[in-house]
């Protein structure tokens, strides 16, 4: 595994990551809750991983962890943000400045904000 040393790891005792992953320069990894990068995943520059959120029904705006689970073979490319309880499934692009609030589909790229699907990855082998 690579971590840039501009990146920021708000609890690594919440952070899992696998083999062979790389967490680019000034990543975001605010882990309240668990984060868990699977191997072979990249994580580029700039990119937010966020694992909490607030119940906004809740006067004092209670914390929520939500975990962040990055499949095998994901990429989270530049400056793009993953949210609370999202699950990146295996082999799944987030595009450049993409924001993903929910569930990406395996082996699949997309892209925008919120993110939607562009189309399947087809890897070259």
């Amino acid at each position: 595994m690579r971590i840039y040393a501009s990146t920021k790891i708000w609890h690594p005792a919440n952070l899992n990551i696998g083999d062979a992953a790389t967490i680019g320069p000034r990543v975001r990894l605010y882990n309240q809750g668990r984060i868990a990068i699977g191997s072979r995943a990249v994580i580029s520059q700039g990119a937010h991983i966020c694992a909490s959120t607030h119940d906004v029904t809740d006067p004092f705006f209670q914390l929520m962890l939500r975990p962040v689970t990055i499949g095998d073979d994901a990429w989270i490319a530049a400056d793009s943000f993953v949210g609370p309880g999202v699950e990146i499934g295996t082999g799944a692009v987030l595009g450049a400045r993409g924001a993903a609030f929910r569930r990406l589909d395996a082996w699949t790229i997309y892209g925008g904000n919120p993110a939607t699907r562009l189309k399947v990855r087809v890897m070259n082998t």
